[in-house]
């Protein structure tokens, strides 16, 4: 039961708040973050965003399809990122070659998720419409998507993915002016620290799956903010 009283929280704030932002962020165009060096790396995000989702999936060609995505960027990104994100990039490709070769797609998934934060962390934070740390957030989802698909759970690695979560909200909330938004995060943040610590499967699911939902609705904020 409380459980169930947990979920339906989650879900109706994030209604609410998907209820009041959706309709103005559909009709927003989308400003670019910047020019230049970010663009390039938001662009090529997108893939390994992708390439994770097609790993939990078990989706091989469309694995292949990402991988390919992402290597028609390469070249571009390779001349916007520093010597230190340039290898570190090399070496999360290479994994994730061998692993797609050995039929490893929690490997692919984990190290597709982490060259992500290599690009997010690249990113000039000045030059950004959308927040660093909404983006940073992006990651945290989709890196506890992964953790939770594996065997067995790593709820410590979890743990710390949703501390470093609560943190980036620490510095980003101030700068969200609608409370239900600011509330429909704290709670899901909430409910992550609650599954983490209670080493709750099911409900660590449906947070980190609204957190990635959460993260839509935040970056919807900022570019309709930008106009």
């Amino acid at each position: 039961m409380q459980l169930r009283q947990v979920h339906l929280s989650l879900m109706a704030l994030v209604v609410l708040a998907g209820w009041l932002w959706v309709g103005q962020v559909a009709a927003a165009a989308k400003p670019t973050d910047g020019s230049g060096p970010n663009q390039v790396l938001l662009t090529a995000a997108s893939p390994l965003e992708d390439l994770t989702e097609f790993a939990l999936a078990n989706d091989t060609p469309g694995m292949r399809q990402a991988l390919k995505a992402y290597g028609d960027q390469a070249a571009a990104v390779n001349q916007v990122l520093s010597p230190q994100a340039r290898l570190e990039m090399a070496s999360l490709l290479a994994r994730i070659r061998q692993a797609e070769q050995k039929g490893d797609n929690q490997s692919v998934a984990l190290n597709a998720v982490e060259a992500y934060r290599v690009l997010v962390e690249s990113l000039d934070p000045i030059g950004l419409v959308v927040p660093i740390q909404v983006s940073r957030l992006d990651y945290s989802g989709f890196k506890l998507k992964v953790l939770l698909a594996a065997t067995p759970l790593d709820w410590p690695a979890m743990q710390k993915t949703v501390e470093e979560a609560g943190g980036l909200w620490y510095a980003l909330e101030p700068r969200v002016g609608d409370k239900a938004l600011r509330d429909a995060v704290k709670a899901v943040l909430a409910g992550l620290q609650q599954a983490t610590r209670a080493e709750n499967a099911e409900m660590a699911v449906f947070a980190a799956q609204m957190d990635l939902a959460l993260v839509d609705l935040l970056e919807g904020y900022f570019e309709r903010a930008a106009h």
